[in-house]
């Protein structure tokens, strides 16, 4: 009992520590929400990930108007998830949506990746 419990502990915090490794990343998966084409514009946010933080941590666009969300993980594996906006991209990517309500939501990172994940948060400001 004992062993199977340790053995458990273990690949636990294997598990932990290697969603920000700098191992090679397989290719970004796709949703019918996600692209992997880059865009480019007024309303883009581009946000490259690292180990336990977001290259900003205030990115602002403008309500009623469609946002491209860019998403590159420079260090480890890293998603986002944008809470109330129905925004997530998993590994690397885009993802197109509208935010209709000014105001101010959180970016998260939605890959557990180590000692410092619940930290990884940056704010998405609609005006």
């Amino acid at each position: 009992m004992k062993k199977t419990m340790l053995l458990s502990s273990v690949i636990a915090a294997a598990l932990i520590f290697t969603g920000c490794s700098n191992e090679a990343k397989p290719a970004a998966e796709s949703t019918a929400t996600q692209t992997t084409a880059p865009a480019t514009g007024e309303n883009v946010i581009n946000i490259e990930a690292s180990n336990w933080k977001f290259n900003q941590d205030r990115f602002e666009v403008k309500a009623g108007q469609p946002v491209t969300v860019n998403l590159k993980s420079a260090e480890g594996y890293h998603g986002i998830v944008i809470d109330g906006l129905g925004v997530e991209i998993t590994k690397e990517g885009s993802q197109t949506f509208t935010p209709d309500k000014p105001g101010e939501y959180q970016i998260k990172c939605s890959i557990p990746c180590g000692t410092e994940h619940g930290n990884m948060t940056a704010t998405l400001v609609v005006k």
